[in-house]
């Protein structure tokens, strides 16, 4: 769930939105339901959370079964973990599975449905066919980041980022975007295509599979559930579909959090298991010597009371600016300890929510470096809160 705190009507509240899918529209949490939602911690039974609610009411009386039913009304909203919410969750996963295809989660919301005006609005960013061509002269450029923030925000960095790539022509993508809501493992790959108002864009199946085989129990999620609603490879794709039609091939990686062995390891590769998984990608890119390209649709800091913060975006914005550019500092000489040790010393304050992606496309272009081609922030003043975001080309 993707938790949002705001005020409403004056009112501290809390905007919770479902990535998977059970609850169809937003819902607002507020007043007693805050209240009892603070009070289930797995410890407290019926009688406890009573009793509790009426100290907080000054003695007013409140029933068991009224405490009862609103917590039968948290669960019925898939609000609690609960077998309610695990049978579910488990119905939505197998039929999602089922599917040969990734239907676009945001068309119509964050960007046109009507593939004219898209199509429109992407060349738009893109610019004319004459932007940025030819600017790293006698660089071989191996990978690109790119923002995934929304599009319209981040349009001028996005064009930054994609103006680079006229007159490429891969015939495969390795396309690294973040799993925001990937918690148990820490990638999840699929063979779905990806459908678009543009078109079509093909999955290598094969080569996915093989990735699969190749890594041991644990790294990659047995599902692909988490690509269903994730815009981080959805709007990379839009751009993708932009430059070249549908005369190529991905192969989706989303990545899950490796925050909780930041402090044990000092790089991806000293993961427990992850070895295997590296060398699987490692050994697809040297198969496909030429024919591949890299993207990593990332975002930088996340600041301010929406992202847990206590302080507001403004009050947080010059550290966080000095700790994007150390980040950026590490990519662009390809040190991925750096950058590993960079976020450690930090305890990932800055929520850099594409850490993992961009660490993961650090081990994959050893000796590398890179160049930056734009960075912003983006301001959100309802939440008093911020993102950063960033375009880089990575060099041979």
């Amino acid at each position: 769930m993707d938790i949002v705190p705001t005020s409403y009507r004056g009112e501290n509240v809390f905007l919770v939105k479902d990535m998977l899918g059970l609850i169809p529209q937003t819902i607002l949490l507020k007043g007693e339901a805050l209240q009892i939602i603070r009070l289930i911690d797995g410890k407290r039974d019926i009688r406890d959370i009573q009793m509790e609610l009426m100290r907080m009411h000054g003695g007013v009386i409140i029933r068991a079964d009224e405490v009862e039913e609103m917590i039968s009304q948290l669960d019925r909203a898939f609000l609690l973990d609960s077998d309610h919410y695990r049978k579910e969750k488990t119905r939505i996963i197998a039929e999602y599975g089922k599917k040969r295809n990734r239907e676009a989660a945001l068309a119509g919301k964050a960007y046109p449905e009507d593939p004219d005006r898209l199509a429109s609005d992407i060349q738009s960013i893109l610019g004319g066919q004459e932007a940025r061509t030819g600017i790293f002269e006698g660089k071989k450029i191996r990978a690109l980041i790119a923002p995934h923030i929304d599009l319209e925000v981040g349009k001028e960095v996005y064009a930054k980022a994609y103006q680079v790539l006229r007159g490429f022509s891969p015939r495969k993508i390795l396309l690294l975007g973040t799993g925001h809501n990937l918690q148990d493992h820490y990638f999840s790959l699929t063979t779905k295509d990806f459908i678009t108002p543009l078109g079509w864009a093909r999955t290598d199946r094969d080569s996915i599979e093989r990735l699969k085989e190749t890594s041991p129990s644990g790294i990659i999620a047995p599902h692909d559930i988490d690509h269903k609603n994730e815009h981080s490879l959805e709007f990379q794709i839009l751009f993708l579909q932009g430059l070249f039609g549908d005369d190529f091939e991905l192969i989706p990686v989303l990545c899950g959090s490796f925050h909780r062995v930041l402090q044990k390891v000092t790089r991806p590769a000293d993961i427990p298991g992850l070895a295997d998984f590296l060398a699987g990608l490692r050994t697809f890119l040297g198969e496909n010597e030429g024919d591949v390209f890299i993207v990593a649709g990332v975002d930088f800091s996340h600041i301010g009371p929406k992202f847990g913060h206590r302080e507001t975006a403004s009050s947080l914005l010059l550290e966080a600016k000095a700790h994007d550019r150390s980040l950026i500092d590490a990519i662009c000489r390809g040190d991925v300890t750096d950058f590993w040790s960079e976020t450690r010393k930090a305890h990932n304050k800055y929520n850099v929510c594409g850490f993992s992606a961009l660490a993961l496309l650090l081990e994959l272009l050893p000796g590398g470096t890179g160049s930056l081609l734009g960075y912003d922030f983006w301001m959100e003043e309802a939440t008093q809160s911020a993102v950063s975001f960033a375009a880089l080309a990575l060099f041979e």
